[in-house]
């Protein structure tokens, strides 16, 4: 699950000094909340075209499923503003690998729906904190979908 969300962050990394995971431009850590050492990461880019949102999700790092099983990988992608969710959209499925690679975009227009499955993690953005009109690249550390801002996630 990713959200990207209108609010402000004064964070860059998460954890002690000597410990920190840098997060991704513009991303917003989760409050009280520890990575484990070994974290799925997933690599975005960001822009704004013609009035358009575009996410360029590119791949994925150390991604494992329950008890430790390589997974069928897919990203759902919300943009929220808020406590609203407004769209949805999600990649195709990669089956069978911890480092998926997806090399898709992802372009925000008028949807509407949501559905439920199970979230592996996710990562909040703060557009507000991004340079919209050029492309920002970034690898995004995946909190645990339980410790993000909002209140419920239409999974």
């Amino acid at each position: 699950m990713w959200a990207a969300v209108p609010a402000a962050a004064a964070c860059d990394a998460v954890g002690d000094d000597d410990d920190s995971v840098p997060l991704g431009p513009g991303q917003m850590p989760p409050r009280n909340t520890m990575l484990p050492p070994l974290h799925a990461e997933i690599n975005i880019s960001i822009i704004m075209v013609k009035g358009q949102l575009e996410l360029e999700v590119s791949h994925a790092r150390r991604v494992y499923g329950v008890n430790g099983e390589v997974p069928d990988s897919y990203v759902k992608c919300y943009l929220r503003d808020g406590d609203k969710w407004l769209h949805k959209r999600k990649t195709r499925i990669v089956r069978r690998t911890t480092e998926p690679h997806f090399k898709q975009t992802l372009k925000y227009q008028r949807c509407g729906g949501f559905e439920h499955n199970l979230a592996l993690g996710g990562a909040e953005i703060c557009l507000e904190k991004l340079t919209l009109p050029q492309r920002t690249y970034g690898w995004y550390p995946l909190f645990p979908a339980s410790t993000l801002c909002a209140d419920e996630s239409p999974d």
